[in-house]
Order: structure tokens, then C-alpha cells, then sequence
């Protein structure tokens, strides 16, 4: 078989190329049941073009495989990244192709970081792996599930405004525990007031998030904060995302991160975040 042609992505691409997402995501699907089953696979990837680029690669008329990347800024500067709709391939080993060919087009754009979110697969994860590129988190999913009471000796209830700065403080403690070895995290703490400005979504958009506090003794020692996701590729329709969480760096290992989370997955946010 001739060495596929890597071309820009066009307009004329996308409908060959929501196939090839089709396929990629029924595999995931096999893996992971949760996975939603009804998807628009076109209008995924229309969402990875905007203010994006990337190259399709072409085999006797036909796409067979493509790669593409956003641009984003935040506080590591500009930089690309290709999301879970970004890029699908019928043989793996030609993802080292397309990001030979996307990542010259980004780098002279001025974007020297790259970012790609691969499905928990281990032949689409490997090739990536031989690129170079590390590990740097992984979205898991589970279903709900009652649990026992916590014997922890400490109590959950829901977050309100006056918790925003222990929210915050706990935010920023996990920041600073991420800079030493073997982290060596690019993120520097922000000051407190900006990041309790931050904080401030919570409350603004109490449909989409939804934070729980940790009291011992009447102090915030902790906190777990729950995110509507906007609908994509990974996200069950009815799921939530444990976006966060932070414990008092004196106190972790007592239990305070368990009783969070043991709260959070037996579903007691039923009536506190609504679709």
C-alpha cells in the first residue's frame, strides 16, 4: 500500500473524517460501556477546528486518519491542544505522521507545547508514548453506589459562599504540594484574592457545579468540588465530573479525602445539580 499523502484538514475532510471518529469511539465504547452511544460525530470535530489546525492523512482517495489542535493560552503561554475529538486513525502508527506534519505547522505558529487526549486504549496510546509525549492525567468514570457511613470523625455538608475562601486556600495548598520533586508543576500559586475570585463560578452557576466542605471541629479541612461537563466524547449523559478536591496538607491520610469522595459517588447530589 502507498505511503498516505498528508494534506491540510479541509472542509471537504470532515464528513470522511466523523467516520473514522465513529469507529475510534466504538472501540472505546467496547472498553468503556459508559461511554454515551448517541453522538455527533461531525459536529465534534467542527468543534476542534474553531481557532484550530491540523492535516488529514489521504490513501487512494480516501482519509484515513486525521489530527488536529486548538490553540489555548492560560498560564504556561500559548500552546496546542488536541481534545478527545481530535484525531482518530485506521492504523495507529500512522499518528506519527500526522503529528510530524501538524506539529511543524504549530510550532512556527509560536506553539512549542502539545497536548492530546488519546482514549485509555493501549495500541492508541503507545504510539504517543514513542512520540515522546508523557502521561500527564487520566479521566476515569464509575457509576454511582451507596457506602457505608464514614467513621471518620469529621463532617460533610454543602459548600456556601462564606466557604469560598477555605475553598480557595485548600486550592492554592494543592498547587504548592504539585512544584517540588517529583511534580516540578509549571503552575505557580496565584494570590489568594484571585483565586477566590475564581472560586466565585461556584456560586454563579449553581446548575453546573456543586462543592462539598469537610468540617473537624468546626473548621473547613477539606473539600471535593462536583462539574456539569459540557457533552463530549467522554461524558455519560447523565454524568458529573469530581472535578477537585483538596485536603489540609497536616491532616491528609486521616480519612478526610475518603469521607469526601464516599459522599460525592453514593449520589447525594441527586437534588443539587439538575440536567
Amino acid at each position: 500500500m502507498a505511503r498516505p499523502e498528508i494534506v491540510p484538514f479541509a472542509d471537504e475532510h470532515l464528513d470522511h473524517a466523523a467516520t473514522l471518529l465513529a469507529e475510534r469511539h466504538a472501540r472505546h465504547r467496547a472498553a468503556e460501556p459508559l461511554l454515551p452511544d448517541t453522538v455527533d460525530f461531525r459536529e465534534q470535530i467542527s468543534r476542534e477546528r474553531e481557532d484550530g489546525s491540523g492535516v488529514v492523512a489521504v490513501a487512494c482517495g480516501a482519509v484515513v486518519g486525521y489530527l488536529l489542535g486548538r490553540r489555548r493560552e492560560d498560564e504556561i503561554g500559548p500552546h496546542a491542544w488536541s481534545d478527545v475529538a481530535g484525531h482518530a486513525v485506521r492504523e495507529t502508527e500512522l499518528v506519527r505522521d500526522l503529528y510530524g506534519a501538524a506539529a511543524a505547522r504549530w510550532v512556527e505558529a509560536g506553539l512549542t507545547r502539545h497536548f492530546v487526549s488519546v482514549p485509555a486504549l493501549p495500541e492508541l496510546v503507545d504510539p504517543w508514548f514513542r512520540l515522546s509525549f508523557g502521561a500527564s492525567a487520566a479521566l476515569a468514570m464509575r457509576e454511582t453506589a451507596p457506602f457505608p457511613a464514614s467513621e471518620s470523625d469529621v463532617v460533610i455538608r454543602d459548600g456556601q459562599p462564606a466557604d469560598t475562601e477555605a475553598a480557595a486556600r485548600l486550592e492554592l495548598a494543592i498547587v504548592e504540594s504539585m512544584l517540588p520533586s517529583p511534580s516540578f508543576s509549571y503552575r505557580e500559586p496565584q494570590s489568594l484574592e484571585a483565586e477566590m475570585e475564581e472560586w466565585g463560578v461556584v456560586w454563579k452557576e449553581p446548575d453546573s457545579h456543586k462543592l462539598f466542605v469537610a468540617e473537624r471541629h468546626g473548621r473547613v479541612v477539606g473539600h471535593l468540588l462536583l462539574w456539569r461537563r459540557p457533552p463530549d466524547l467522554r461524558v455519560p449523559v447523565d454524568g458529573i465530573d469530581l472535578t477537585g478536591a483538596s485536603t489540609e496538607p497536616a491532616l491528609r491520610g486521616s480519612g478526610i479525602g475518603l469521607a469526601l469522595t464516599h459522599h460525592a459517588i453514593a449520589g447525594r447530589t441527586s437534588t443539587a445539580i439538575r440536567r
